[in-house]
């Protein structure tokens, strides 16, 4: 069965590549920006105690139609390979790679389950919007996490339950009709997307369906979400215990924005969450804003972490804050604020102007301590200033605005 449906899922994207293939990778960067999970973009994330070699060895694994090209075009230094199910998708692939010179990415077809065939260890593991696609993705990750370097993390991306309810809905009438991955299929879907009413969970909350599925796009977004031949979705308690199975620890989101309580909640509720353990106000807030249809986050070996945020002990006042690329700071002198673009909107949060100044001094060299050595906050007692720094360093870090490492050595 299971090889069955990995079949199923190879001549998917054997006829509908995805995501759209794009011509030039070097104007994708100029026009985007680098990925996510790119190393020269979430560093400090992937690697809060310091990157841990310039010459990264990265697994791409599941990398499509041009993930892998972009990872290693905008990372000279390192060496990329990419593994894919689709011959098609590493065709695009290729291409890219030729036309760009990217003698630092290797291409191979081949199953992430086979990964340990590659008899290599990997500093970073990418697989994002792959692992959901398996008939095991327990297994998938556990392979994943064999070749991983104990110092090494991972990125991944993982549908959402709360975010996907309309997807699947559409997805079980769409097998009712007998429509499958094929051009029938797509008129089938395209058919009853007409007649789905506007109050329908599959409606994004801008009040119009996703762009994928747009004729513009063409087919391959509506295949790959409508259409496809496996896929599951996970809460955040089930991605907990997904990534503690595998032998690994869950390292962060890329945006803790998306499961913010201050963002949705006020007052007594929100105080009443806050003193949950943090995986406990992530399922909440997941469960209330019903937005997040991807969950993107790090894991890594629990050996090579010795660092994991918290605000609960003065350990805090050693940890580097970094403000997060798009944060810019609002207002005027009466009403202060935090300002950046997300997924599901913008995120603004109210600021002092005591933390102003802290947030000028965080140049992603400074300790909370140095920064605390400013003047203005020397008139503070150390209980005060410790007590200010942990309480509005955790508010900015739940609402994405702030990152953390640890001092260089």
């Amino acid at each position: 069965m299971a090889d069955t449906i990995t079949e199923a899922v190879r001549k998917q994207y054997e006829a509908y590549s995805y995501p759209p293939p794009i011509e030039d990778a070097a104007q994708f960067l100029r026009q985007w920006g680098p990925l996510t999970c790119d190393p020269g973009f979430a560093g400090i994330q992937l690697w809060p105690e310091g990157r841990p070699r310039q010459d990264l060895r990265i697994l791409c694994a599941g990398c499509g139609s041009s993930q892998a090209a972009l990872i290693a075009l905008n990372n000279p230094d390192c060496s990329v390979v990419g593994i894919d199910l689709s011959e098609a998708s590493l065709a695009h692939t290729n291409r890219l790679r030729d036309r760009h010179s990217l003698g630092n990415l290797e291409v191979r077809q081949m199953s992430l389950l086979d990964v340990a065939r590659l008899n290599r260890v990997f500093d970073l593991i990418v697989s994002t919007g792959v692992l959901h696609h398996l008939p095991d993705p327990d297994a998938g990750l556990r392979a994943l996490a064999d070749v991983l370097d104990p110092k090494g993390s991972m990125a991944i991306m993982l549908y959402g339950t709360a975010g996907r309810a309309g997807v699947y809905l559409v997805q079980d009438i769409l097998r009712r009709l007998g429509a499958g991955p094929d051009a029938e299929g797509v008129r089938i879907a395209r058919e009853l997307l007409k007649s789905v009413p506007s109050y329908h969970y599959l409606i994004s909350t801008t009040g119009k369906l996703p762009n994928d599925l747009t004729e513009e796009v063409g087919d391959a977004g509506l295949v790959d979400m409508l259409l496809h031949p496996q896929d599951r979705a996970y809460s955040v308690p089930e991605i907990m215990a997904f990534v503690e199975a595998a032998g690994l620890i869950f390292f962060g989101w890329n945006d803790n924005a998306l499961y913010c309580a201050d963002r949705f909640l006020s007052g007594e509720m929100l105080e009443r969450v806050l003193v949950l353990p943090a995986a406990e106000q992530w399922a909440i807030i997941d469960n209330l804003a019903a937005l997040n249809s991807r969950h993107d986050f790090f894991v890594r070996k629990p050996q090579s972490s010795r660092f994991l945020t918290r605000f609960d002990t003065d350990d805090c006042l050693s940890y580097v804050p970094l403000i997060r690329a798009g944060t810019r700071l609002a207002g005027d002198a009466n009403a202060l604020s935090l300002t950046r673009a997300s997924p599901h909107g913008e995120v603004t949060t109210p600021i002092s102007r005591a933390e102003a100044l802290l947030l000028e001094r965080a140049d992603g060299n400074r300790s909370l301590s140095e920064i605390l050595s400013h003047s203005v906050f020397a008139r503070l007692e150390p209980e005060q200033r410790t007590s200010f720094a942990r309480d509005a360093c955790e508010r900015m870090w739940r609402s994405g605005h702030l990152l953390f490492g640890r001092p260089s050595s």
